[in-house]
């Protein structure tokens, strides 16, 4: 919502509209990669979500 706003009430914020959304997905997607590997017991790192991962990536990729 306040982005939104920002983004209407002042061209600074729209022109770098494609910036400022790829840094808040990179946030998001590191803030969810975090919690799901550290999650784990002892934050072991479990292959079987990295494999669940990439097919994930490859279905969003084809779809």
């Amino acid at each position: 919502p306040l982005g939104s706003y920002l983004s209407e009430i002042a061209p600074f914020f729209e022109s770098y509209e494609t910036e400022i959304s790829a840094l808040v997905v990179g946030i998001f997607l590191h803030i969810s990669t975090t919690i799901l590997f550290e999650s784990d017991k002892g934050h072991r790192f479990n292959v079987s979500k990295l494999i669940v991962i990439v097919a994930a990536v490859a279905i969003a990729y084809f779809m």
